[in-house]
């Protein structure tokens, strides 16, 4: 998919403008692809999540943010549309349905051709600012351009959360781009064996003066003693999860919290979101096709499943944590190019979990990077020295809640810094993303 792929992310203190003007261009290019693939007007207007916004909002969304934080800047004087800068500005967070219903109620969503042609408007709007703004550097979190850079960096994360909303669409609605490919898959998988990982010391957080773009959550310094640990040697994959839901993991509430059993039921859950029963087994919803359930690929779940499997397992058998991640992916002080791993729509899908050698970390554990995101015990949580940025002060502060679940290490369709080894991401555990999970357990003495 090498047509379709993310660049990646300039060196904010070497980089030049064509470099930034060709970073910005492959962003939104990857948005409009995406945004082409909805067949008919009307797919605009439905919200496939019922906890997310209607398409419409995400088509306007990313553009509007670039417009309001050069203004913000002063690298911008004058608006496109006024209104259309304050309806498509901030997203929602909703903890049920109702609450964005409630929100959203009294909304009007535009034309969707008009739509389509704020963004053209926006596009060249930016694109000018760019070729005319003096390139002063380096481009630090109080430099104008950081504005610029956020703008990017945000709409590389709306290419991705975008996509999960379109995977949701009936099959119907949407259409599969020239060259998209998917990972390949086969018949069978690997033992799923635990490894050891040798305890030690690391460090979490994004120095300052770090040269590429971060959030204001990547930052800080904070050190942990990790004890060894065993974890899953892949991620657990459909063929893995698959003995979770013959065994009636599903109905029996033994491996459910209160507040997970009742998500659970209330909606009706009864197996992974992407498959498909059919005929007394499953298919798989890929991005834009349904296919025969991919057994070597990684199961993907929200938080709340992944809790289940894990009780199911044992009740010594849990989430991988934060530093622990940490521990297994980087302890060898080695920072692997993001080519090595499934990311940057390397494919446009998940991947068999340890197709790839060059995502085997020094531990021996597959895929910590890339494939899909990997769910954590740890709930959101500042590091020491966080501090919000003044541009996006409600980035991540407002989220310190207990009720939003770390995960780490990208999917296949992560990009930009997101991509990066400092990115920390969060959502609620009933949410869905391109997200799996592998299992851990302590060693006893």
């Amino acid at each position: 998919m090498n047509n379709l792929q993310s660049t990646h992310p300039p060196k904010l203190d070497s980089c030049d403008r064509q470099v930034i003007l060709d970073y910005f261009e492959n962003a939104w290019q990857l948005e409009d692809m995406l945004m082409k693939t909805l067949i008919e007007e009307d797919t605009f207007y439905l919200n496939p999540d019922p906890l997310r916004n209607p398409l419409i909002f995400y088509l306007g969304h990313s553009a509007v943010f670039y417009i309001n934080k050069l203004i913000s800047v002063e690298l911008l004087e004058k608006r496109i549309n006024p209104d259309y800068e304050i309806l498509f500005e901030i997203g929602v967070d909703p903890e049920v349905a109702e609450e964005l219903n409630q929100a959203i109620a009294h909304l009007e969503w535009p034309q969707v051709a008009q739509t389509w042609e704020y963004r053209k408007q926006a596009y060249i709007v930016i694109s000018e600012v760019i070729k005319t703004t003096p390139i002063t550097l380096p481009i630090h979190p109080t430099h104008p351009l950081w504005a610029l850079m956020m703008g990017i960096e945000h709409q590389r994360i709306h290419i991705e959360t975008s996509s999960m909303l379109i995977r949701q669409l009936p099959i119907e609605r949407v259409k599969r781009p020239q060259n998209w490919q998917y990972a390949p898959f086969n018949g069978y998988t690997a033992q799923n064996e635990m490894i050891q990982v040798m305890g030690g010391v690391v460090k979490l957080g994004k120095a300052f003066n770090d040269p590429t773009y971060g959030w204001d959550i990547d930052y800080g310094d904070r050190t942990v003693e990790v004890d060894s640990f065993l974890a899953s040697k892949y991620l657990i994959t459909n063929a893995d999860f698959s003995y979770f839901v013959k065994a009636g993991g599903y109905e029996n509430q033994a491996y459910w919290d209160e507040e997970s059993w009742h998500w659970k039921t209330e909606n009706n859950i009864q197996y992974p979101k992407f498959w498909i029963p059919q005929n007394g087994s499953y298919k798989y919803r890929a991005m834009f096709d349904e296919i025969g359930l991919p057994l070597d690929w990684p199961v993907e779940v929200n938080h709340y499943e992944a809790m289940a499997y894990c009780c199911w397992q044992s009740k010594d058998t849990r989430l991988i944590s934060e530093a622990e991640y940490h521990l297994a992916t980087y302890s060898s002080g080695l920072v692997e190019d993001v080519d090595n791993y499934n990311v940057n729509l390397k494919f446009g899908s998940p991947s068999p979990v340890g197709m790839l050698e060059t995502a085997k970390s020094y531990s021996g554990l597959y895929d910590l990077r890339g494939n899909v995101w990997e769910h954590l015990s740890d709930n959101l949580n500042p590091l020491p020295g966080y501090k919000p940025h003044f541009l996006y002060e409600d980035n991540s502060a407002i989220f310190f809640d207990n009720k939003h679940q770390m995960m780490l290490g990208g999917c296949w369709i992560t990009n930009g810094t997101e991509a990066l080894k400092y990115y920390r991401n969060w959502f609620r555990p009933n949410f869905y993303q391109h997200a799996g999970f592998r299992i851990v357990q302590d060693i006893k003495q």
